[in-house]
């Protein structure tokens, strides 16, 4: 058992009607009744209440510093996710990969495809797919010295390569 249990999420924005859109459009929760209007959003389920995510406005900017803290975010295609969040106005950090990249960790299979995004604020989160065993195993029969781009086409996880048959 842990010291505690996760209650939410805090991404500290300098917008918060900015960040409502978007963290609301990215996750799929609607933003709900905050106390500290002008201070603080919240983003979750009205009934029953319960907060998932609180937006913090702040001052200043994120500067270049890594982040204390991120979110993952399950999605079931990389490629579409980007554009998505994007097109949402946030922007890409670290381009599609696999994780992890064959004969990194020997004896451990690639189990996932991500990407590092980042939302109009400069805060970092990972969007991330699973893969099933049969893309895994594509991705290892292409070899150590491949390319991302050779991996994720492998197991057909780019609009470059056909759909892996699942």
């Amino acid at each position: 058992m842990g010291v505690g249990a996760l209650r939410c999420v805090v991404v500290n924005v300098t917008d918060l009607a900015v960040a409502e859109a978007f963290w609301s459009e990215v996750l799929g929760l609607p933003v709900i009744q905050s106390n500290y209007n002008g201070r603080f959003s919240y983003l979750g389920q009205l009934v029953p209440w319960k907060h998932e995510m609180i937006l913090q406005l702040v001052a200043q900017p994120k500067g270049e510093e890594a982040n204390r803290c991120h979110l993952d975010i399950t999605v079931k295609d990389v490629d579409r996710a980007v554009e998505q969040i994007i097109r949402l106005g946030g922007t890409l950090r670290k381009a599609p990969s696999i994780y992890p990249r064959p004969g990194s960790f020997p004896g451990k299979p690639p189990v996932i495809d991500w990407a590092v995004m980042r939302d109009p604020f400069g805060n970092e989160f990972c969007l991330v797919s699973e893969l099933i065993r049969e893309e895994s195993a594509a991705v290892e029969a292409v070899g150590h010295a491949a390319t991302d781009r050779e991996w994720r086409a492998a197991a057909g996880r780019t609009a470059l390569s056909a759909p892996f048959q699942k």
